[in-house]
């Protein structure tokens, strides 16, 4: 992703951390549309809400690109599948819509963690990841945050919604201390590493995947701190819906042994 895209985003990003920048209002069925409020599509059509995030849809020359997205549209090709894919910004709106029924699947970075499955069928892993915290170097080359520990006290964004809420509620007891969680209500990873990188918040937490594609244009940024082990990355699907997700484990498994496959995984991961 070019720097012109991120600086795109941060122009609409000027109200900072008091609004939401809204770019989850399109949602397309044949057609792009700009709508007020996502319709769910009728009949077998298959309702998706996918994140905007360099990983799973985003725009390129004005292109729909992205490793899930691409796996989506490949799969729904192959098995005779109609998609409405409604782009979202927060994931916290995207699974209400799911438990409303407004939704079919959510298409994200989404941890496989215990607190999602409880709520949600999950599907097998779609790829691995990890979270990691971003922050800005010092002007001599150092980072604030050397380890967890350095956290203690501390305030941390996450995405509205981000199961990694989870694993930092969880390091807040194992350290005895607390660690001070945000979210900011619209803005997805992309957005928070963005404005970690411009000094607007002091850190936050994200898929790695996300931070280094982010850190490519902002090299003031450090994301070497990890703050999870690796993860299975998931498709969350409506509860109740497990002719779906049976059908989408099986379909990813036998794609996953493809050289499609692997060739998204080069190009994206």
């Amino acid at each position: 992703m070019k720097e012109s895209r991120r600086t795109t985003i941060l122009i609409g990003l000027a109200a900072a951390v008091l609004v939401a920048i809204g770019i989850g209002r399109r949602c397309t069925g044949g057609t792009s549309s700009l709508v007020m409020e996502y319709q769910r599509p009728r009949g077998d059509t298959l309702a998706v809400a996918i994140e905007m995030s360099p990983t799973t849809y985003t725009f390129e020359n004005d292109s729909a690109e992205g490793f899930d997205y691409e796996l989506l549209r490949v799969l729904a090709a192959e098995h005779g599948m109609e998609l409405s894919i409604c782009p979202v910004s927060n994931l916290e709106s995207a699974f209400q819509g799911l438990y409303d029924g407004r939704f079919d699947l959510i298409v994200a970075n989404i941890a496989a963690t215990s607190r999602v499955a409880d709520y949600f069928p999950l599907t097998d892993a779609v790829y691995l990841d990890r979270q990691v915290l971003v922050q800005r170097r010092l002007a001599d080359g150092s980072v604030p945050v050397n380890g967890q520990l350095d956290l203690r006290g501390d305030t941390v964004y996450l995405p509205a919604g981000s199961p990694a809420r989870l694993r930092m509620e969880n390091m807040s007891g194992e350290m005895g201390d607390t660690v001070y969680l945000k979210s900011i209500p619209g803005h997805n990873g992309e957005h928070l590493a963005i404005l970690t990188a411009r000094g607007v918040i002091p850190r936050a937490v994200v898929s790695r995947r996300v931070a280094e594609s982010v850190a490519e244009d902002y090299p003031e940024l450090d994301i070497s701190t990890p703050v999870s082990f690796n993860q299975k990355q998931v498709w969350a699907v409506a509860p109740g819906d497990s002719a779906l997700l049976d059908s989408l484990n099986i379909w990813l498994a036998k794609f996953k042994t493809t050289e499609a496959y692997s060739r998204l995984e080069h190009r994206y991961l």
